[in-house]
């Protein structure tokens, strides 16, 4: 899989392991079933591609009897004969070469019977024949076409004796065939055939998320409840961490690791971005690898015109404006969200000089191109870097490539700003959803070690939980939950909460005085630090009996209770 899977880029893999392990659970189902086809979701650059590649190497290596296919649908899809010859073309393409030369003979009608012949692919020309006989008829007909090119993975498995994991990247991209004559039930003859195979995996990917959302979710989509969904989504501090060593050759200190995550929210492209840059002012400007040095790498390639992360926000806005209503309007509701964020329709009207109704317009179509997402009927940009470019480009903001440190103050302190507000607007929403997560508790066992103990703990059913303000206002809470009214023994139980969603890790004298107001509340403790702990502060509350959770212990007990967070 060399040419289709550089090692360059397998060495850059980071993470993904629940991702993997899932998809390798539905790749097992092949041989043991019952059988559930999968759909990726994820934002652009986040990671899909090379997650799928990953997988497809794996399969090679671990199950021999599995014949992983990939195929990207924005490149087939330009119309139903380039689909037809493309997606049976590919299938052969990968059961004969496995990734490896070059797979252009085998994607055009002309040279495709030659390539099957030249690769020892004869048991399948048989397979292929009436397609492209089809093919070169005047005004082929694309409903024999498409059920042609859909049924052929069942007989191609068939004749090589084998399983599928066919992989259709990029899938939304299936609907430019709906514009064309006699192709727009393209998707009922999708799964007209899915439904009738056995031994195929059918894993889609997509970064419209909207877009695929509503192609799987709708109930009037052919589609509708026929695939597991599983998010792929930006990384978490410990795997962006991972990444920055690798970029850096190991050369970034401790204390710029969580600094990245907050520049780039954790996605895999920016991250790679502003290292690749960072040590470029390294090693080439005799930058010093600190704080600074690595704002300026996040500023060049965001704000310099042909910096990677300023060309991709670019690509980002102007294809997804494109592909919405009302341009002009759009682009006018995303400067005022890159301004402020977190208002609701009516404010944004009120901005505009526009109807609530139309506002509500206006959201919706960005939120079907995924620019913008609700959260308690108020919008916020789904993608923080992006705000950061918005909120300068339309104040003329630009960089050069090779601006001096001095240049960036201004910018530098307006990023700090930012960094500042994004992290208290985080916590404020971490903190209303710590209580959420709370009042579903309802004597669920789990694994101690999401609370820093030893064993299994019993998640208390409190029947209340709520903020904490002291009568003298000296002691705020996040969060105090208390059972009252039941008779069993967790009678009178009551837990106290403190939750630091942050990047600097929590330390011992942070901990103490939690440990003092739970002493006073007579509650058991408990600290949330999505950045982690100080060893001496984890040693501290193992020994005074506190419970304490990191973002990722968090991310877990949301999963493993019923309906997430």
């Amino acid at each position: 899989m060399q040419t289709f899977y550089p090692l360059d880029q397998q060495t850059l893999f980071t993470n993904r392991e629940y991702e993997l392990a899932q998809l390798a659970h539905y790749r097992q189902a092949l041989d043991v079933g019952p059988m559930e086809h999968v759909a990726l979701f994820g934002l652009r650059r986040i990671g899909k591609t090379l997650l799928l590649k990953e997988f497809m190497r794996r399969t090679l290596d671990e199950s021999p009897g599995v014949a992983p296919v990939y195929m990207d649908f924005a490149t087939l899809a330009s119309s139903p004969e380039n689909f037809a010859v493309g997606y049976v073309g590919q299938l052969c393409y990968w059961l004969l070469l496995r990734g490896e030369g070059d797979a252009g003979p085998f994607l055009s009608a002309g040279s495709l019977a030659g390539a099957l012949f030249q690769n020892n692919g004869a048991d399948l020309y048989p397979l292929v024949e009436p397609l492209l006989h089809e093919l070169e008829k005047a005004r082929p007909d694309r409903q024999a076409l498409l059920r042609q090119a859909f049924h052929f993975p069942h007989e191609a498995a068939g004749v090589r004796q084998c399983s599928l994991a066919l992989i259709l990247d990029e899938f939304q991209e299936i609907r430019t065939l709906t514009h064309y004559p006699n192709s727009q039930n393209v998707l009922a003859l999708l799964r007209a055939e899915m439904q009738s195979q056995s031994g195929i995996l059918y894993l889609l990917a997509g970064s419209a998320v909207s877009v695929l959302t509503d192609l799987l979710s709708n109930p009037d989509s052919p589609l509708f409840a026929q695939f597991t969904r599983l998010p792929v989504e930006a990384f978490n501090r410990e795997s962006t961490s991972v990444l920055v060593r690798k970029l850096t050759n190991d050369q970034a200190p401790a204390d710029l690791l969580p600094l990245i995550h907050s520049l780039t929210n954790g996605h895999p492209f920016y991250i790679t971005a502003i290292c690749r840059r960072l040590m470029n002012l390294v090693d080439v400007a005799q930058r010093p690898l600190d704080a600074d040095t690595t704002k300026q790498a996040f500023l060049t390639e965001t704000l310099a015109p042909h910096g990677r992360i300023y060309d991709f926000c670019r690509y980002v806005y102007d294809l997804s404006l494109q592909k919405a209503a009302g341009y002009g309007a759009l682009k006018a509701v995303l400067q005022i969200l890159a301004t402020e964020e977190g208002l609701t329709a009516s404010q944004i009207a009120r901005k505009l000089r526009v109807t609530s109704g139309t506002a509500s317009d206006y959201l919706r179509w960005l939120r079907e191109v995924d620019l913008v997402t609700d959260r308690d009927h108020a919008y916020y940009f789904r993608d923080p870097v992006l705000r950061f470019w918005v909120a300068n480009t339309i104040r003329g903001v630009e960089i050069s490539l090779t601006a001096e440190p001095l240049d960036l103050v201004n910018l530098m302190a307006r990023l700090d700003a930012q960094l500042q507000r994004v992290s208290e607007e985080l916590g404020t929403a971490q903190e209303s959803r710590i209580r959420e997560l709370m009042r579903r508790f309802d004597n669920q066992v789990v694994e101690g070690s999401i609370f820093g103990i030893p064993g299994q703990l019993t998640l208390p059913k409190f029947d209340q939980v709520n903020e904490y303000l002291s009568p003298d206002g000296q002691v705020q809470l996040d969060a105090i939950a208390q059972v009252v009214f039941s008779t069993a023994a967790a009678s009178g139980m009551k837990w106290i909460v403190e939750v630091k969603w942050r990047t600097k890790r929590v330390g011992r004298k942070e901990m103490g005085r939690l440990l003092a107001h739970a002493q006073a509340e007579s509650a058991q403790g408990w600290f949330i630090s999505r950045a982690g702990f100080t060893e001496d502060a984890a040693e501290f509350a193992q020994k005074e009996g506190l419970f304490y959770s990191d973002g990722q212990a968090i991310h877990l007990l949301q999963s493993l209770l019923k309906g997430g967070a």
